[in-house]
């Protein structure tokens, strides 16, 4: 099926109108390596980077919505208003959060240096610099089983496993905290390397 980048562009905004509602930008561009279309919508500092891949965007192209995309999207613009008004109502939180953020050391990418300095505080210091609002009890609830599994086994746990610990649904890392770096990132966790990638975003070991 022959279409552009900005055929597909349009017709997710066609599909999604809410993410052109709430004033987002979305550039897309296609990675041979990953086989998939890279899908980034971008507000201020908020942003989320997911993909498609040939078939669902093909789907796509044909007016079938992608319902993993959809859940993606629908979660960032929630964790971005909630931000919104978080911030516009509790300046002085905000204010504490970002005091504690400056209190531990990060690298570059912002990940924590020590996950020995990681609390509930340093978690949602980081989640709201991701662009996340207040952590929900089921999102802390998620960084903290990745952060004390990381801690006694020096390994992330596949995703469908921590859900299933916490009796959350299969999805549960995705639905809530739309990107699992990001959850890897709020629990605290150094930055992981190429395989460990593949294993926090795909839930398995690349062969």
């Amino acid at each position: 099926m022959a279409y552009t980048i900005d055929d597909l562009k349009n017709k997710i905004l066609e599909m999604y109108p809410e993410v052109k509602a709430q004033g987002f930008t979305v550039n897309i561009y296609y990675s041979e390596e990953k086989q998939a279309y890279i899908i980034r919508f971008q507000k201020g500092t908020s942003e989320l980077i997911t993909h498609l891949d040939k078939q669902d965007a093909d789907d796509c192209m044909n007016n079938v919505k992608c319902v993993y995309l959809g859940v993606q999207i629908g979660q960032f613009i929630k964790n971005f208003t909630e931000r919104e008004r978080f911030e516009r109502e509790k300046p002085e939180e905000v204010s504490e959060y970002k005091a504690v953020e400056k209190s531990v050391a990060f690298d570059e990418e912002g990940y924590l240096k020590n996950i020995n300095d990681w609390n509930e505080k340093v978690a949602q210091a980081i989640a709201l610099r991701e662009g996340l609002g207040v952590l929900t009890k089921d999102q802390l609830e998620i960084v903290k089983f990745i952060n004390e599994y990381y801690k006694k086994y020096n390994y992330f746990p596949v995703l469908n496993f921590v859900c299933k610990n916490l009796n959350q649904p299969k999805e549960c890392v995705a639905e809530k905290l739309i990107d699992p770096l990001v959850a890897w990132k709020i629990a605290g966790l150094p930055k992981p390397d190429d395989t460990l990638i593949n294993i926090v975003k795909y839930g398995v070991t690349p062969t």
